[in-house]
């Protein structure tokens, strides 16, 4: 009776063999063109002309009468320097140069005077040299009493800031009774004609961006209507802090809704060029022939299929050929299936 249950078992064995194993476990992800447009970047609205205002000479603040938000004209007076004390600086330039030119008047005559006695063998030749280095210097303080005379009445002249264009007060960097050097800013003026979104993305998508990108600006607000903008500015150096890049976007007519400063989205419109990517993940092969692992048929089986990469965009990678839209790909465990294995129901 032992002998006759292990033959049975025997053959049996074979018989168990020969099942088909059971089908692969995978996680896979369907291709889709909307990867990169689905990605919304905030940022905010902004002036397309931007001025930094500043006093073309050294005084003290009299007036400033503007604040944030104010709307002004072009020509509007926006802040005064004190005029009594431009005024005082002029007259004390005025009477300087009216004393170096009576040195300089004394010291030619002196120098004359000097030339007859030398003639007639009074004086030396060395007072004649001082005489004569007198009359230069009193001729340089001349030359320098007349700058400084031009200084004060540009200062003078310059003691008024005006608003350059039609604009919003942004910022203001000074008080009245400041002292402000010439340069420094005053007031920041944005323009009234033109507004752009400002937005900051990874340093990686940029490759993504075609020439001329277009974008989708939506505000925050049910009220404000989408906007259409296109690419017109990447700033050339990265933020230090998160390694992004800031993008301008030019906008066509913007709603009044849309104020300096509104928080807005921007995102790949629909009219930019379909980008295919997957997680690096789902790469397999080699650097120099990767590979993907493609779903398809019933039973499902998986196919490998020669793909060309673009770059890296965070953790996922463009794939500018070999895959369509639509198809399965495996995104997990690629190194551990082979070519034709059956593989289980798609895992989200």
């Amino acid at each position: 009776m032992m002998r006759n249950s292990l033959l049975i078992a025997l053959l049996l064995c074979p018989l168990v063999a020969q099942a088909d194993p059971a089908p692969r476990p995978v996680l896979s992800e369907i291709v889709t063109a909307d990867q990169a447009r689905q990605r919304a970047f905030p940022g905010v609205i902004a002036a397309e002309v931007t001025a930094e205002l500043a006093f073309q000479t050294l005084g003290r603040i009299a007036t400033l009468d503007v604040n944030v938000g104010d709307v002004v004209a072009k020509g509007d007076v926006l802040a005064t320097l004190d005029q009594v004390t431009l005024t005082e600086d002029v007259e004390a330039a005025k009477a300087a140069l009216t004393g170096a030119k009576a040195q300089a008047d004394l010291a030619e005559q002196t120098l004359a005077r000097t030339k007859q006695l030398v003639q007639r063998n009074v004086a030396t030749q060395a007072q004649l040299e001082a005489a004569q280095g007198s009359r230069d210097a009193a001729a340089a303080a001349v030359i320098s009493a007349e700058a400084v005379l031009t200084r004060a009445s540009d200062a003078e002249r310059f003691g008024t800031l005006a608003a350059p264009m039609d604009g919003i007060v942004l910022a203001t960097n000074a008080k009245p009774g400041t002292v402000v050097s010439a340069g420094m800013v005053v007031v920041t003026l944005a323009g009234q004609t033109g507004r752009e979104a400002v937005i900051d993305v990874p340093s990686e998508f940029l490759a993504l961006l075609p020439e001329g990108a277009k974008f989708t600006v939506r505000g925050r607000t049910p009220a404000m209507p989408p906007l259409e903008g296109s690419l017109r500015l990447v700033e050339p150096v990265a933020d230090t802090g998160t390694r992004s890049r800031r993008l301008r976007l030019r906008l066509g007519d913007v709603p009044a809704i849309y104020r300096l400063g509104s928080l807005v989205t921007a995102s790949l419109s629909a009219e930019t060029p379909e980008i295919l990517s997957l997680p690096r993940a789902a790469i397999a092969g080699t650097p120099d022939a990767p590979t993907v692992w493609k779903v398809s048929g019933e039973p499902r089986q998986v196919h490998a299929i020669p793909v060309t990469l673009g770059p890296v965009v965070e953790d996922r990678v463009v794939v500018k050929s070999g895959i369509a839209a639509g198809e399965e790909i495996v995104v997990r465990g690629v190194h551990s299936l082979s070519e034709g294995e059956t593989v289980g129901e798609r895992i989200e």
